[in-house]
């Protein structure tokens, strides 16, 4: 708590210096590797999650199939066809 009442510059450069003395540790390579093995796990793991979300779209739609769809139920059945024209005239008088 007596941290709080310093000024933050007094607080900042220490932890500074510890996070440059961290990465001074490991060299440029080193860092490489293991940013290359943070992506490769995250791409993975995101392409597991989209598979598995395309195979449950399967499945539901193929239990879809079974139950005897109407084709008027689909996604766009409560739009309504827009009945003025877009460019309407405008009605000018000299």
């Amino acid at each position: 708590m007596a941290v709080w009442g310093r000024s933050p510059l007094l607080v900042a450069i220490p932890l500074w210096m510890s996070f440059g003395r961290a990465a001074a540790g490991l060299a440029e390579p080193q860092i490489c590797y293991v940013l290359d093995g943070i992506l490769f796990l995250y791409g993975i793991i995101l392409t597991a999650l989209y598979c598995r979300i395309k195979i449950y779209n399967a499945k539901g739609a193929q239990a879809g199939k079974g139950k005897g769809k109407n084709v008027e139920e689909g996604i766009y059945t409560d739009l309504k066809p827009h009945a003025q024209d877009t460019y309407e005239a405008i009605g000018m008088k000299k």
